[in-house]
């Protein structure tokens, strides 16, 4: 059985737009709407992957699981693989999804995990 999970990269030094997670879209913070966007789907295992404590806060506050991670990463990748080598997850497929898609459609979701599990070597390398 394959095991899913989504990490959403997260962070407030953004240069073009400072803060932008933590910007409220319709009263509620955007990194939550993405937050919930991924609980929607069908993937029950889902983390915020940041350095920042507001962030983590404001997921915890929500109901959502965080990590800290080091604010050395320049690329989401890089934060989600320290996020997963700190969880020890043992998953075999990892979405990710950007923490400034408040849109993001969980059925989008859901067809990338079902195309990922019928096509297990589409990402090998």
């Amino acid at each position: 059985m394959n095991k899913t999970a989504i990490i959403i990269p997260s962070h407030l030094a953004a240069k073009r737009l400072p803060n932008k997670p933590l910007l409220k879209i319709n009263n509620k913070a955007m990194i939550t709407h993405v937050w919930e966007r991924a609980k929607a789907s069908n993937v029950s295992d889902i983390f915020v992957a940041t350095a920042n404590q507001e962030i983590i806060d404001e997921i915890k506050n929500n109901g959502g699981n965080a990590i800290l991670t080091g604010k050395q990463h320049t690329t989401g990748s890089d934060r989600i693989y320290e996020a997963i080598e700190k969880l020890q997850l043992d998953h075999d497929i990892i979405i990710n999804v950007q923490g400034d898609m408040p849109m993001i459609n969980p059925e989008t979701i859901n067809l990338i995990n079902n195309f990922m599990i019928a096509n297990p070597n589409a990402s090998a390398s």
